[in-house]
């Protein structure tokens, strides 16, 4: 190997160097180009999934908001008012993740409240009626401060 400090071997680098230097920067800019596009596409796909899951929650949470008034103030007891809200509170608590680890959190709670409480609505327990509403409404200011975060 030669000495680096040759005079000959640099002079015969930066010659070189100097005699691809448009080729060189073209090359790194290609590369820039590329690995920014590439980073940008990805963000832009986990933002697109992000809003559809939290959509999709948004719209499950009304639904279920609906059933448990329905259950706690119009007195439907019925097997299928029961079903769809075991429905919605699933739905919740399986596209939160999909959303964030803070929303995938309160849905695991929200399910928790909803498991511990839905027979109480039905015997008219403001508390158990109180609980999944909150559950229901931290969740849903959850979902929307992530959409308003999405930039």
């Amino acid at each position: 190997m030669s000495n680096p400090q040759n005079p000959s071997l640099r002079q015969s680098l930066s010659a070189g160097v100097r005699r691809h230097a448009v080729a060189l920067i073209s090359l790194a800019v290609a590369l820039f180009g590329t690995s920014y596009n590439t980073w940008r596409n990805q963000t832009t796909e986990a933002h697109r999934n992000t809003r559809a899951a939290a959509f999709m929650v948004l719209d499950a949470l009304g639904q279920l908001q609906e059933i448990a008034d329905r259950r706690f103030y119009g007195g439907d007891h019925s097997d299928a008012n029961r079903i769809g809200g075991w429905g919605k509170v699933n739905v919740v608590r399986d596209m939160a993740p999909l959303i964030s680890g803070d929303a995938e959190a309160r849905a695991a709670e929200l399910f928790k409240v909803w498991k511990d409480d839905v027979d109480e609505l039905e015997k008219g327990n403001d508390r158990a009626e109180a609980q999944i509403s909150e559950a229901i409404v931290a969740l849903r200011k959850r979902i929307l401060a992530e959409l308003q975060a999405l930039n």
